[in-house]
């Protein structure tokens, strides 16, 4: 199966208030769209709402935002090829989507979704900045940026999307990744239905040792598809701010 990194531009008809989670909206349009051609044939792994080029971080912690009317949004996800299809076809003939944010397609990009691990082997400094995260160990919330939760879910999602085994990278995190530093904060993100989750938020810096570079590739990976629970609708989301080799 191939994976599409997708960028949907549209732009607001109406007000648009957000009190709830902005990456449930995401996932919301995204079926919407798709769903006037067919059923989705595969995961999508949407982002929170972006807007300037910033993710709109409503529902966290109570807090609401309002997006004006003809304001341009961005939707990110990873989603199959025949997904982006059934999105192509239905974009340009879409009708406003439905409240509470009305909006229309105006833009789309797209591009393949990396699969290859590099290689390579040295030490590494990286930072992250997380938006809003949970990880599960065995029925339990970890509000931290785990480096084993965050091992053992890249490559479960290696797994899902390209059907390559990394356990046996995942089951060295104990000694190839460790957080030297972090400044993070836990917080309650309203999902929808007045349903609050926790999560965390945050930046971190991750060391690596060992096989720096298939470790890289896996922390881009994460970038366009996040980490720990509820991806489908845009937690887990970071952003790599920072890469340094043999530091």
């Amino acid at each position: 199966m191939s994976w599409r990194d997708v960028v949907l531009e549209l732009e607001l008809q109406s007000p648009c208030p957000l009190t709830g989670w902005s990456g449930s909206v995401t996932y919301r349009i995204l079926m919407e769209l798709i769903r006037q051609e067919a059923e989705p044939k595969g995961r999508i792994f949407a982002h929170p709402l972006y807007s300037g080029g910033r993710p709109v971080l409503s529902g966290v912690d109570g807090k609401a935002a309002v997006l004006e009317p003809k304001t341009r949004v961005q939707l990110r996800a990873v989603m199959t090829e025949q997904d982006l299809y059934y999105l192509l076809k239905a974009a340009p003939k879409a009708k406003p989507t439905s409240p509470p944010c009305p909006t229309t397609p105006t833009a789309i990009q797209f591009a393949p979704l990396e699969a290859k691990l590099g290689e390579g082997h040295g030490f590494a400094l990286v930072e992250l900045s997380f938006y809003p995260t949970a990880f599960m160990f065995h029925g339990r919330d970890v509000l931290y940026p785990s480096p084993q939760r965050l091992a053992y879910s890249l490559a479960k999602t290696y797994w899902e999307l390209f059907g390559v085994n990394l356990k046996h990278l995942a089951d060295r995190a104990p000694t190839a990744l460790e957080v030297v530093g972090m400044r993070i904060k836990r917080v309650g993100v309203n999902i929808g239905d007045m349903r609050v989750v926790p999560a965390f938020m945050g930046k971190a810096k991750l060391a690596i040792y060992g096989n720096v570079e298939a470790w890289l590739s896996l922390l881009k990976l994460g970038e366009a598809v996040g980490v720990g629970i509820s991806r489908a609708i845009g937690f887990g989301k970071y952003k790599i701010e920072q890469v340094q080799t043999n530091a």
